[in-house]
């Protein structure tokens, strides 16, 4: 299936992204996350375009609750010089965003999809919902404090930063042969002794998340993993 998007000058196929093949560099071009799940990606073999496939068929107005009073269209080239601060993540965004000329008010595609609003993890065993706000709180997944989006858990608190509810699965950087697999809590072989991050050189406590090599004993904070920072010196 072939799909001509105004985002893009050359035919984009559909394919199927799955779970594992998630690579740093494979970023979509209209949220800016990493490629999982259905996508359509550049027919050219030089060109690394993708777009996952909800950001392809997003509509081209809508209106959010946070601005029912108009609606918001869609700008595939920003109208800001320099990205802009999403209103509901308060993100800073560089590619797809809703726009309001009116009220300056925007909306990043990540914001705009419903399906994001409540999602299902699998490092959680309820669902999640999509905090309106950015809230200052405690994130269970990277064990960071911070003012950012979010997801909760209304049943039993559990509090995810928005952006590690959709880290990858697994990560592969250029200091370390081996792909690096997510791991939402240290095995037990691990829960008891000290186990230090191979980039920044700090403690990984545990419950939270970690990204882990499954050939060597690698780990590195989520945070870590996914940035590119480079190895501290020993």
């Amino acid at each position: 299936m072939e799909l001509e998007h105004r985002s893009h000058e050359h035919p984009l196929f559909v394919y199927e992204a799955k779970k594992g093949d998630a690579n740093l560099s494979d970023l979509c071009q209209g949220c800016e996350k990493a490629i999982l799940g259905s996508a359509y990606k550049c027919k050219e073999q030089q060109c690394s375009f993708s777009l996952h496939k909800k950001c392809a068929e997003l509509p081209e107005d809508f209106k959010h609750p946070l601005h029912p009073q108009h609606a918001l269209y869609l700008f595939i080239n920003q109208p800001y010089p320099s990205g802009c601060i999403c209103n509901v993540c308060r993100e800073i965004r560089n590619k797809f965003i809703y726009h309001c000329a009116y009220c300056q008010f925007d909306c990043c595609a990540s914001c705009a999809s419903e399906e994001e609003r409540k999602i299902e993890h699998k490092s959680h065993k309820h669902p999640l919902d999509l905090m309106q706000r950015p809230a200052l709180f405690h994130c269970d997944g990277c064990g960071t404090e911070g003012k950012d989006s979010s997801y909760l858990c209304t049943d039993c608190s559990f509090w995810i930063h928005r952006n590690c509810a959709s880290l990858p699965s697994t990560v592969k950087r250029v200091d370390h042969n081996h792909p690096l697999t997510l791991s939402y809590s240290l095995s037990h072989e691990y829960s008891k002794s000290e186990v230090k991050c191979n980039i920044c050189a700090g403690k990984v406590r545990s419950p939270y998340w970690v990204y882990r090599c499954a050939k060597c004993k690698y780990f590195a904070h989520v945070k870590c993993a996914t940035s590119k920072t480079e190895p501290a010196r020993k």
